[in-house]
């Protein structure tokens, strides 16, 4: 799997369907209130906040996983499975109610699962296919709905399959998941085989179990400690970019969405070879030379950034849908003159000093320190660094998965989002900028710094460990 923006998808032409996911009537309000997730109550606020004053939310996204069936595609088949996926996975049959307590998730019945089926007509290019997607893309809403949809393009020798969420209800890692799970439903649903009944573990389990941990915390709490420290060095809760974009702080513009191959796969791998030999991970590699980077470019000589951390576990959640990621505070030293192996090993002990705190979720930790109720009064100029492994995620083993791409779409933003992402074909970068002339040249020049620098880092000749060396 590869993360690509929709602009970048190869999609043949075909004939296209969409289907919107939906269910009758809004139905009786639950007994029990059932709360959201921190991450989804701060997407949702910011997203009716900016619907209220006719604006795009910072950094709202849609998640759309493509990928391949072959041969001819049977239609009610593919619906099957499309809505056994959505029986698997509880969030999927989530949305949101305001009540006199607050918001709440109400969660409907399998059976109560409708599929809209809306024949889109026949695309004659490329093109045409890539305009398919991103009307998917804008589709899904978390106000309005739908959260989730799917869309085909049909021919006779293949179909390429889309499903599309909004991201109150699923994150990158999301994607590879569903693509194993709706591959093994149709082809079991194709060959008169009944799809593996057992539920995925609940998002919404998940969300009442973080939010039970997090609403312990008080201001005073140890556990805080690291957040403090982070903001009183950096002034502001979420770093900002610290690079020259050409915006104007808090002005919202449209998106310039692009992936860049740094390496190959052999290269990758010597580079992992190199940063464990530096006493780091591949990641710690990375951030290492992001921050080396961005200091070549003019920047500080301290980096600091949001980091994501996958919360599934290894267990009850490892394959669920839903929003499971919480970002980590992380501040590199880089200073001048200093090479990169000696930058790993502060790399990777200010990962390991934010991972260690994963708990203590981003938007409870700003209410705690009196910051702001949610995540979207500071999040417009955020710098943000992701990795994932695309070969090792859950789901990664379905043969479909290695030939899927999962897009992100935003409608606006102005801060930078970087996701790095190693594949069988080598490593990665996807990053979400404003579209500004100033914007452009910078990220440019950064990600040919980034590149050399990991390149550089990968092809140095490793001294040989002299006997004897480490006991």
């Amino acid at each position: 799997m590869i993360q690509l923006s929709a602009d970048e998808a190869e999609i043949a032409p075909g004939r296209a369907y969409r289907w919107q996911l939906s269910f009758p009537g809004p139905g009786p309000v639950p007994a029990s209130r059932r709360p959201t997730s921190f991450n989804q109550a701060a997407h949702l606020a910011a997203a009716r906040s900016a619907q209220a004053v006719n604006r795009p939310a910072p950094f709202a996204l849609a998640i759309a996983c493509g990928f391949e069936l072959p041969g001819s595609v049977d239609l009610p088949t593919l619906e099957a499975a499309f809505l056994h996926l959505v029986c698997r996975h509880e969030v999927l049959r989530t949305h949101c109610r305001h009540t006199d307590r607050g918001v709440a998730v109400h969660v409907r019945a399998p059976d109560e699962a409708r599929l809209e089926r809306t024949e889109a007509g026949r695309l004659p290019s490329r093109t045409a296919a890539r305009a398919h997607l991103h009307e998917l893309l804008r589709l899904v809403d978390p106000v309005a709905g739908p959260l989730v949809a799917m869309g085909a393009v049909v021919r006779e020798s293949s179909t390429t399959v889309h499903i599309v969420y909004d991201h109150l209800v699923a994150d990158l890692l999301s994607a590879p998941i569903t693509v194993a799970d709706l591959a093994r439903a149709y082809d079991d649903l194709a060959h008169g085989r009944e799809p593996d009944p057992t539920p995925a573990g609940s998002y919404v389990d998940f969300a009442r179990e973080e939010r039970a941990h997090n609403l312990g915390l008080r201001a005073h709490d140890e556990r805080l400690r690291h957040w403090q420290d982070f903001v009183t060095r950096g002034a502001r809760f979420t770093p900002a970019f610290p690079l020259d974009l050409g915006i104007q702080e808090g002005r919202l513009l449209p998106p310039v969405n692009r992936t860049r191959t740094l390496l190959s796969a052999p290269l990758t791998q010597q580079l992992e070879t190199a940063c464990r030999a530096s006493g780091g991970t591949l990641l710690a590699g990375l951030l290492a030379a992001m921050a080396a980077a961005v200091r070549d470019e003019g920047g500080p000589d301290v980096y600091r950034a949001l980091v994501p951390v996958n919360r599934r576990g290894r267990h009850q959640y490892a394959r669920s849908v839903g929003w499971f990621v919480n970002a980590v505070p992380v501040e590199i030293p880089a200073p001048h003159h200093t090479p990169l192996t000696a930058v790993i090993p502060l790399a990777r002990a200010a990962f390991d000093a934010g991972r260690h705190q994963a708990d203590v979720h981003l938007v409870r930790a700003q209410q705690l320190l009196g910051r702001t109720n949610g995540i979207e009064a500071d999040t417009s100029s955020v710098n943000f660094l992701s990795y994932l492994d695309f070969r090792t995620a859950p789901g990664a083993e379905h043969a479909a998965t290695r030939t899927a791409a999962v897009h992100v779409w935003s409608p606006a933003c102005n801060g930078n989002l970087a996701w790095m992402h190693r594949t069988h074909s080598g490593l990665h970068l996807n990053t979400l900028h404003p579209d500004t002339p100033r914007a452009r040249r910078t990220v440019a020049s950064l990600m040919r710094t980034l590149s050399r620098t990991l390149r550089t880092l990968a092809e140095e000749p490793r001294r040989p460990v002299a006997p004897g060396a480490g006991s």
